[in-house]
């Protein structure tokens, strides 16, 4: 199993970032989301979005330690046993299938699946929001 790449926690814009060996600029965050309060209208705290982006449109090829940063980032996240975590595979370029898919190995390839619970969710949008993973 590779070792997660080294990455650092920016103060100002409250996000993690790492650089890949092939000199990849990755930026992790988790962003407040209100969907669920806004939808019950009950105040349902420490829900979060997660944001993973690539910092330029290089294209990279499959880098395990990206994998094991990202698990690592998203572990420590859950030391808060309050947190609940949102992901969504964005379809605007096409390719909310295939982040879904990286997003599961990720999880099921974790030790996160011993004390996290990960629920699918498909939601089919007007807008190019496309598939929706929570």
């Amino acid at each position: 199993m590779p070792n997660p790449y080294n990455y650092h926690f920016d103060d100002e814009t409250q996000s993690y970032h790492f650089i890949t060996k092939n000199g990849i600029e990755y930026k992790v965050a988790f962003i407040v989301d209100h969907t669920f309060s806004a939808v019950s209208n009950i105040k349902i705290d420490n829900v979060f979005q997660l944001i993973i982006e690539k910092k330029d449109d290089a294209i990279e090829r499959y880098d395990s330690q990206v994998s094991e940063t990202v698990k690592d980032i998203v572990a420590s996240f859950f030391l808060n046993s309050q947190n609940s975590m949102i992901y969504i595979c964005d379809d605007e370029d096409s390719k909310a299938e295939t982040r879904f898919k990286v997003f599961d190995r990720w999880y099921q390839s974790s030790t996160l699946i011993d004390y996290v619970f990960k629920v699918d969710n498909v939601i089919e949008c007007d807008s190019p929001a496309g598939i929706t993973t929570i």
